[in-house]
């Protein structure tokens, strides 16, 4: 395996969804590993939801995070934030299947091993 990347994902913007999407595909097609930790308004990217974020001349964010998925296998982890998900009051079941409940302090552990940190 390559180096890891972490991504924080804060924004629901969907520019900066797809692109935090779009971004990850890049490093898992280098070899790379990636940690995609999801909160907030962005906890929409990894929610059943995500299948109606969409932008002018793209697939739906969901045919984005399917392809990250599939082509990563076992170096893409992606994890939504259990304090964002009470806030927005978002339930594990509304989450898209492989995703997991976190916390801030796994973000803050898996990141340090990280080469870098992408916020989106």
């Amino acid at each position: 395996m390559g180096e890891k990347f972490s991504f924080f994902m804060v924004s629901g913007d969907p520019e900066k969804l797809y692109m935090g999407i779009i971004t990850a595909i890049g490093y898992v097609s280098g070899g790379s590993e990636v940690y995609m930790f999801f909160t907030m308004d962005a906890l929409k990217g990894v929610s059943r939801e995500n299948e109606k974020v969409l932008l002018n001349n793209a697939k739906p964010l969901s045919y984005y995070v399917d392809n990250l998925m599939e082509l990563g296998e076992d170096s893409v982890e992606l994890a939504a934030c259990e304090f964002g998900m009470r806030v927005k009051g978002i339930q594990e079941k509304d989450l898209i299947p492989k995703v997991k409940v976190s916390g801030v302090s796994e973000f803050a552990f898996k990141s340090a091993e990280s080469k870098s940190i992408l916020v989106f």
